[in-house]
């Protein structure tokens, strides 16, 4: 299948003179974006508690509190700007997808040789953050080795998600959210106008959704001859769907803040991701297993070809309607 290049970055004002509401980059940053990242610090800072009272990797309270943390990640994977861009923060929480198993070798390589873990958040982003604690958890491999160092390694891992998750909520409290909110005003160092600061949320949905087609569904996907379930996100907990259905839900969120400013258009926007959404919460197939079965690859095609088409929608109607306009089709790939 074809890669979905990002090349939505080139995002390009219509004009000078194009109007969008004021009051939408605040709503936004306040009703979407703030409160979403302070669900993942929460559930990260919970998953921190839980780790320093039973760092099993068997743990059923640790599992449960690893997915409760997951969820609220995979709920801001779309805002792929800002603070999460710091420090490689976005990859040091979730480092995938992994083409070349290198979480796995960075885990093996701190429990073989028991490196010191009080500068734990300096290794590799490979073995960090919520993928590292999927494989430990749930990787058969990691079951019996070496318990006493995998229960310290666990620690430290939940911990350092715990501090990446606090300290991109602190920025966007303390600074990010008002260079959104003002965007356009004398001060503001990052966004020299509304309507660019509404193009950063307009890139974000597609980012997101372009994440979810290509990557979640088109990795697993491979091709019809040669399907490759076993590149699943997160297939090991069982989230694979999962994972999708919360990315969507998410970004059909943000996406909703923006379509209430296009009138039919964004309702048609809305239509569009209300379908992409049901269809990824009836595929039944939590490791995207089925798309090695013909039934299976047909519904996970039509989830991907859902989501391609709202992307499409967005770019052709939605954007011009907003006053951003995409560089050149945002669909096109080599």
């Amino acid at each position: 299948m074809k890669h979905f290049p990002l090349i939505i970055a080139a995002l390009l004002p219509l004009s000078a003179g194009a109007q969008t509401a004021p009051s939408v980059l605040e709503i936004a940053v306040t009703t979407h974006i703030i409160p979403r990242y302070e669900q993942a610090a929460m559930a990260a800072d919970a998953l921190e508690q839980v780790a320093l009272q039973d760092c099993a990797v068997d743990s059923e309270p640790l599992r449960a509190a690893y997915h409760a943390g997951f969820d609220g990640w995979i709920g801001v994977t779309h805002l792929r700007f800002g603070p999460s861009e710091v420090d490689n923060r976005a990859f040091a929480m979730a480092f995938w997808p992994d083409k070349k198993g290198f979480t796995a070798k960075a885990l093996d390589r701190l429990i073989s040789t028991e490196q010191p873990l009080d500068t734990y958040n300096q290794t590799s982003i490979a073995g960090r953050g919520y993928f590292a604690l999927d494989m430990l958890l749930f990787d058969p491999r990691f079951a019996d080795a070496n318990p006493a160092y995998t229960c310290q390694l666990v620690q430290a891992i939940t911990a350092d998600i715990s501090d990446v998750a606090d300290a991109v909520l602190h920025d966007w409290k303390t600074e990010y959210g008002q260079y959104l909110i003002t965007a356009g005003s004398d001060t503001n160092p990052v966004y020299l106008s509304e309507i660019e600061g509404v193009q950063e949320l307009f890139k974000a949905v597609l980012t997101g959704l372009e994440f979810t087609a290509g990557q979640r569904l088109g990795r697993p996907m491979g091709s019809f001859e040669r399907p490759r379930p076993k590149r699943a996100e997160a297939r090991r907990s069982g989230r694979s769907q999962r994972n999708i259905v919360v990315a969507l839900q998410a970004t059909q969120e943000l996406a909703n803040i923006l379509t209430a400013q296009a009138g039919g258009v964004g309702r048609q926007a809305d239509a569009g991701l209300a379908l992409s959404l049901r269809l990824a919460q009836n595929l039944d197939d939590p490791v995207l297993a089925g798309v090695a079965t013909v039934n299976g690859r047909f519904r996970a095609e039509a989830l991907q070809s859902s989501i391609i088409a709202s992307m499409g929608f967005m770019v052709e109607e939605l954007g011009p309607t907003l006053g951003v306009n995409p560089g050149f089709n945002a669909l096109d790939g080599d």
